[in-house]
């Protein structure tokens, strides 16, 4: 093949396309994914320490084993976040 139709037909040659005629013209549109085969995690908890994603329910955190389980207050009976050393209400420190 010449200078001139290697460099007019292609940059794989023979005039068959940038595949190389291995390709569909339906390959061209195909996406890597639109998601149906692949499951989105919903409604995840982040760790109040770590920031890590949790599924709803667990107790610990998967990542650092800090409570993920709301506790309350023993003296004003408030609830307090997984994360809380004290209490919002009254002060009192975590039991």
């Amino acid at each position: 093949m010449g200078f001139f139709n290697k460099l007019f037909s292609g940059h794989h040659g023979g005039g068959r396309g940038h595949h190389g005629g291995h390709y569909r013209d339906s390959d061209h549109n195909r996406g890597y994914g639109n998601g149906s085969n692949t499951q989105q995690p919903t409604n995840l908890i982040a760790c109040a320490s770590c920031g890590c994603a949790n599924q709803p329910g667990a107790r610990f955190c998967q990542q650092c084993g800090t409570s993920m389980v709301a506790t309350q207050c023993t003296k004003c009976s408030t609830v307090l976040a997984p994360s809380a050393r004290f209490c919002g209400s009254c002060g009192q420190a975590r039991g």
